[in-house]
């Protein structure tokens, strides 16, 4: 967990879909290639639900973003990205 916040990355397509957890509002929100797509200002214990829409090859589709507890093991929480129904790793890098 970053001091001011916490970021998952991960790539689909080509395209980096990035979410960021500030630390000190516990807010976050969902980005695709640095164009933010949802933001939620602020959630108990950061955890929660985004939903969104990224245009990929000219196409729109649906992006979820679930931030869950992960237990004593992992402190900084689950992410799980949906794109298009399809989840994708989102590894966790500062």
């Amino acid at each position: 967990m970053g001091l001011l916040g916490t970021r998952w990355e991960a790539t689909h397509q080509g395209h980096t879909f990035a979410v960021v957890r500030s630390e000190i509002t516990r807010g976050f929100s969902l980005s695709c290639d640095g164009q933010e797509l949802a933001r939620r200002t602020w959630s108990w214990i950061g955890l929660g639900e985004l939903h969104g829409t990224a245009e990929l090859d000219g196409k729109p589709v649906d992006v979820h973003v679930a931030l869950r507890w992960g237990g004593l093991s992992a402190l900084d929480g689950k992410c799980a990205i949906t794109v298009d129904g399809h989840e994708i790793a989102a590894a966790l890098v500062g």
